[in-house]
């Protein structure tokens, strides 16, 4: 396999975007850049430069006919991958795949062939309150997901050893915890924020759902995306000083073997 380089890897992942957008669009489903993707619009007008990745989330009253249509109306050289139809999706958020690629990303124990391509994360979005017992009870399962099915690049063999014994002695599969994180979030109708329950930040993803607003289009490269209205507000509680730029040390990409598939 031919190894591709970090701006290969985001021309492949503003194609997956086009066309994500496009989708939503036809079928007025709104979405919102989230997390860094939104930082990255703000701040770069784009990708931010070391970033090899794309996150957005969708009201999750949109959330399952999105993954429907997206089955149907993805082109070729793409794919829908959600964990009930990939082997290689551990969490309740899909993810649109680049077919023609493989990221060999070292949590994911499984053979490079049964790995996945270049992808977006699509996030489901969830009004709700924000200590919602019910959310914080998602949010403990998804960190549960974790320790039983994500391998670690931290912690040597022992932690590697704890993991399988773990996988090995559980009473369920990998697709039961997100099944019943999905059901818990559908099941919370209202409240004050909106929460990407699923994000990496925990609480901080739970913000005032007027912060999120309707339809408003960021430059992002060459195309326009949406993101969310009052985004210096959500930019501050994720990041604090969101324009300054991190130290040296933390700017590198999440994964750094991609390679086309022959």
């Amino acid at each position: 396999m031919e190894r591709i380089g970090l701006k290969a890897i985001q021309s492949r992942l503003l194609n997956i975007a086009d066309v994500f957008d496009r989708i939503c669009s036809r079928h007025e489903i709104p979405y919102y850049m989230v997390g860094g993707t939104m930082l990255g619009a703000i701040r770069h007008k784009g990708f931010i430069p070391w970033d090899d990745d794309m996150d957005f989330g969708v009201p999750i009253e949109h959330y399952h006919k999105l993954i429907g249509i997206m089955e149907k109306e993805l082109p070729e050289g793409m794919r829908c991958c959600t964990y009930e139809n990939c082997e290689a999706v551990f969490y309740s958020f899909f993810k649109i795949e680049d077919t023609g690629t493989c990221v060999d990303d070292p949590r994911i124990n499984l053979p490079i062939d049964k790995k996945l391509g270049i992808n977006i994360d699509v996030f489901p979005l969830t009004e709700c309150d924000k200590y919602s017992k019910e959310i914080e009870r998602a949010r403990k399962m998804q960190r549960l997901q974790t320790l039983l099915f994500v391998d670690s690049t931290e912690g040597g063999k022992m932690k590697s050893l704890v993991k399988k014994t773990l996988r090995a002695i559980t009473p369920f599969g990998k697709g039961y915890l997100p099944q019943k994180m999905l059901s818990i979030i559908s099941e919370v109708k209202s409240g004050h924020d909106i929460a990407n329950v699923f994000g990496r930040w925990g609480i901080k993803e739970s913000v005032d759902k007027e912060w999120y607003g309707d339809n408003v289009r960021y430059d992002f490269e060459n195309l326009k995306l949406c993101g969310l209205k009052e985004y210096d507000k959500y930019l501050t509680q994720m990041y604090g000083d969101y324009m300054q730029l991190p130290p040296e040390s933390q700017q590198v990409a999440h994964v750094n073997n991609v390679y086309l598939r022959l």
